[in-house]
């Protein structure tokens, strides 16, 4: 168990979900609603057939949902180790959802089983915002590796100088055990395991928790920072990377 998973199911009790999807806040709505399109993105480009998604660290279930309605998976399945949580990923069923197709279960990273690796059906791992939180990253890699094939990954850049400061000084990244992880040493953990990097971007400047005003003027911004490579690797907040092993 991690030590950050009490501080989850605290924020579950208190806000029915997690602070950035349960609390309204503008700069939360704009990060998470840009991370979640680039990820839908890639989802699509890579696996345009009917794939078996499993949502490792699915949380309030947020996320899962929106990936369900998105992308039409075949099956996803969201476990996470917070139970309050995966209580809350339940009662957030939409209306109108399709039974049976999504499924929610408390569990963790370290020994995740891919239910669909020899039914020779596609499948992936969904790993959003997880590795950061973790007590041992490498582990939970090398528990993927034995069980998936594709694992795509969304993670705090590490790149960014500014995540080092938040990480240090912002009492709710303290409290849920927050860090990120300079990208080619996250790539290179995953190579380590056969991993190869598909594909990977760089993007998004607005943080969870910013003030309105700063987070309007950065979201303005974006469109000019973003193309340029040096500077998106430097200033974007978020590192979207799929890999890919041999079977």
């Amino acid at each position: 168990m991690e030590r950050n998973i009490s501080a989850f199911d605290s924020d579950a009790v208190l806000h029915g979900g997690y602070v950035y999807t349960a609390i309204d806040r503008w700069s939360s709505r704009v990060a998470t609603a840009r991370q979640s399109a680039e990820l839908i993105r890639m989802l699509l480009a890579h696996f345009p057939d009917a794939v078996h998604i499993t949502d490792i660290g699915c949380g309030d279930g947020t996320f899962t949902w929106e990936i369900a309605s998105t992308v039409h998976p075949s099956s996803i399945r969201g476990v996470d180790p917070a139970a309050r949580s995966i209580d809350a990923a339940r009662r957030r069923s939409p209306p109108g959802h399709i039974a049976g197709i999504v499924s929610f279960e408390t569990g963790g990273i370290y020994d995740i089983e891919n239910r669909h690796k020899d039914s020779g059906e596609p499948s992936l791992a969904v790993v959003r915002g997880v590795l950061h939180h973790l007590d041992d990253p490498r582990a939970a890699i090398a528990r993927l590796a034995r069980e998936f094939t594709s694992v795509l990954v969304l993670e705090p850049n590490g790149y960014n100088p500014m995540m080092k400061v938040i990480e240090n000084f912002s009492s709710y990244h303290r409290q849920h055990d927050e860090k990120s992880y300079w990208p080619p040493t996250l790539n290179r953990w995953f190579s380590g395991y056969g991993y190869s990097v598909i594909e990977q971007r760089f993007f998004g400047l607005v943080p969870y928790f910013c003030p309105t005003a700063a987070a309007k003027v950065l979201n303005a911004v974006e469109p000019l920072i973003e193309p340029v490579p040096v500077f998106r690797q430097i200033a974007c907040g978020t590192n979207l990377v799929l890999y890919r092993r041999a079977a």
